[in-house]
């Protein structure tokens, strides 16, 4: 088996694969290796098996994982499997809001919004299921909510329909991608993909000359504690394990220049805060007459507005009672003190230091969720239908949404990467998640963590 690499990819998420896919395709002689800590689960998202939202949610719980402490513990989990949370998140896929890119003092992308715009169209093309419901109810609750600028989810070219509805298709999940990638790549003369499933990246190891560079993944099998530990050697490695992982394993490898007071790795950690609440539709027929996906972008492009709201459809265990589910996603202001670090003498059952997560709201977070509740009491007034349960704030962590921790900024101060993702302090280390994210924006951010990844495969497609 081969244990030596062009390119070493740790995380199978949509970040991980989206980086994959592109350097397999522009770089026709690249020898890739991706890493992912969990089994295969599926092979495509879990709405392609028919599943309800109900039914994902269950899913979730019984396989999350969560390899950390501290505040992002409370809600927060990874899904350690091929595609990662991708297999189950990004009903709706959106781009970034332009002024995402550079409403926040503190959150200035060095990456502009023009700079993705050909990335963001790729992403698309190659994502975008037909995510559309069509029927009575979903113009119904379109029109209801029209002084809101209520709309349908971005989709496909074709969404097609059967007899008037359209419950929509799941967009292409990295699971799926990875999968295709995985086939084609079988059938060739030199195959050049090796896909490592059930393997931890533990530690980067430096060469002992050249501490910037790092010669291979210390790795450890996650289906065994007494398994020997795995090196898997490369020229250029890739970070998309997660914001919360990558900085981990950044933190815990030790490397020049990471580790110091002035560093910006493990800050500016983010997440959307979420609030969920429950219309009760049994008594409405408007409702009740196929299905409803529809999201309310923010209301303004103020600070205090930067929120999305989306409502959906679902089942229930009870067949007679009629259910809209609300949720409102508001992001969060970047602030150096909002971080991960690591706890050198805890170390979790593979030896492994544990990541600590320190996440707290600021004041405009609290302004701009106040306002987010306030519009959730409105839409709930427009729809005329009443809570089953009111909105409430779930727990830190649970919109599984982080970001920051290597962010590529516009000050360099205030930065973990360079614009081209190589981490400072390092010659071959690239961040290719939402780690490297300036800000949060507001939208679900798979669109956006695909458009990097083609981007930075664009970069490593002509250095390796």
């Amino acid at each position: 088996m081969r244990n030596r690499f062009d390119v070493v990819i740790i995380g199978s998420g949509p970040a991980g694969v989206a980086v994959a896919e592109r350097l397999y395709e522009m770089n026709a002689t690249a020898t890739i290796a991706i890493i992912e800590r969990g089994p295969f689960l599926l092979s495509s998202h879990f709405y392609d098996s028919g599943g309800s939202i109900h039914d994902r949610d269950h899913f979730m719980a019984r396989h999350r994982f969560c390899p950390w402490d501290g505040d992002l513990s409370q809600g927060g989990a990874l899904l350690p499997a091929l595609g990662g949370r991708g297999i189950v998140g990004g009903s709706q896929l959106h781009r970034f809001y332009a002024n995402d890119f550079t409403l926040w003092k503190q959150g200035q992308w060095r990456i502009g919004c023009d700079d993705l715009d050909p990335y963001f169209s790729e992403a698309e093309k190659r994502l975008f299921g037909s995510t559309r419901c069509v029927g009575y109810s979903q113009d119904y609750a379109c029109a209801a909510l029209d002084r809101f600028d209520a709309q349908h989810p971005p989709c496909g070219p074709d969404p097609g329909g059967i007899d008037g509805l359209d419950f929509g298709v799941a967009h292409r999940s990295s699971a799926r991608r990875i999968a295709a990638l995985v086939e084609v790549d079988s059938l060739s003369a030199q195959p050049r993909l090796s896909v490592f499933s059930e393997l931890i990246a533990a530690r980067l190891v430096p060469s002992f000359r050249q501490k910037q560079r790092i010669l291979y993944a210390r790795c450890v099998p996650s289906n065994r504690l007494d398994a020997n530990e795995i090196d898997i050697a490369g020229d250029v490695f890739v970070l998309a394990a997660s914001p919360i992982e990558s900085a981990r394993l950044v933190l815990a490898s030790e490397l020049e220049d990471t580790t110091s007071r002035s560093s910006a790795v493990g800050r500016y950690l983010a997440e959307h805060i979420y609030c969920r609440g429950y219309l009760d539709s049994s008594d409405s027929s408007d409702l009740n007459q196929g299905p409803i996906n529809i999201f309310i972008p923010p209301p303004s492009l103020g600070l205090d507005d930067r929120y999305q709201i989306e409502i959906r459809s679902m089942t229930h265990a009870d067949p007679s009672q009629k259910v809209v589910r609300i949720t409102g996603s508001a992001a969060m202001d970047p602030s150096p003190e909002n971080r991960v670090s690591i706890i050198p003498d805890r170390m979790d059952s593979y030896g492994i230091p544990r990541a600590f997560t320190f996440l707290r709201p600021t004041e405009a977070d609290r302004r701009r969720v106040s306002s987010m509740f306030a519009m959730l009491t409105e839409v709930a007034s427009s729809l005329g239908a009443k809570w089953l349960y009111p909105p409430v704030s779930l727990p830190c962590g649970a919109s599984y949404h982080e970001s920051g921790t290597l962010r590529i900024s516009s000050s360099e101060q205030e930065s973990a990467a360079a614009e081209d993702g190589r981490l400072f302090g390092t010659s071959n280390v690239f961040v290719g998640d939402g780690a490297a994210f300036a800000s949060v924006g507001v939208a679900n951010p798979i669109l956006t963590l695909t458009a990097m990844g083609y981007r930075l495969g664009d970069r490593l497609a002509g250095i390796t």
